[in-house]
Formats: structure tokens, C-alpha cells, sequence
């Protein structure tokens, strides 16, 4: 067996490191699809908190007790508030999550181009070594 060259290893670290860019890349693309069921479970969540909230208010006014409508004033101040941090929260996943998979992606692309480069440095290596032995 022939002893390695700096071509060689290089190729196989380069090699490694595309093959874990193209599991992460796959990894994130597999989020993707969660946040999406994700976000349809936040839109029902979102749309039935609002509901709830104009219906205790206005059940609140009916009611006409101090003590209630003060309750439910505390009570939607903190469904408001609580939907508000979801969805900027949600916002901030989704551009983290952009932000990943567009570098993961530009650094497998020069991963890969870089493989070939080497590749190429490989076979010109290994055609002039048998050109000069035979």
C-alpha cells in the first residue's frame, strides 16, 4: 500500500466534512417541514386565544362585576402578550433557520467544488506517476 500524500488526505478531510454539511442540510430541510406543522398548529392556537379573548370581554361587560372584568382585563393582557412573544419568537427560529440552511448550503456547494479540485490534482498525480513507471 502506497504511503498518503497531502492531495490524499486533504481530499478525505474535505470529503468527511461535505458529507456532514449534506446531513445537516438535510437535518435542517427535515425542520423545515416540522416548522411548517408547526406553524398551522400555531395558526388554530393563535385564532382560538383572539376568540376567547373578545368572547371573555364581552361576557365581561354582560357580567358587570368589577372583580370579574379586572380578572379577565389581567387574563387577556397576558394571552395578548403571550401570543405577541410566540410569534416573535417564531420569526426569529424561522430566520435562524434560513440563515443555517443558506450556509450549510453555500459551504457544501464550495466543499464540492473543492472535492473536484482535489479530485482532479488526484488523478493528474496518479496519471503521471504510471505514465512515468510504464
Amino acid at each position: 500500500m502506497r504511503v498518503t500524500t497531502l492531495i490524499d488526505d486533504a481530499l478525505s478531510l474535505t470529503m468527511g466534512t461535505t458529507g456532514m454539511m449534506f446531513e445537516l442540510h438535510e437535518t435542517i430541510s427535515i425542520d423545515y417541514k416540522i416548522d411548517e406543522l408547526d406553524d398551522a398548529r400555531r395558526e388554530v392556537y393563535v385564532k382560538t386565544c383572539k376568540e376567547a379573548i373578545e368572547r371573555l370581554k364581552k361576557f365581561a361587560e354582560q357580567f358587570q362585576d368589577k372583580t370579574f372584568s379586572n380578572w379577565v382585563n389581567r387574563y387577556s393582557a397576558f394571552l395578548e402578550n403571550d401570543l405577541k412573544k410566540q410569534l416573535y419568537y417564531e420569526e426569529l427560529s424561522d430566520q435562524l433557520r434560513d440563515k443555517l440552511f443558506h450556509n450549510v448550503s453555500t459551504n457544501k456547494e464550495r466543499l464540492r467544488d473543492e472535492n473536484r479540485g482535489f479530485e482532479i490534482k488526484l488523478f493528474e498525480k496518479s496519471f503521471k506517476e504510471e505514465r512515468s513507471v510504464g
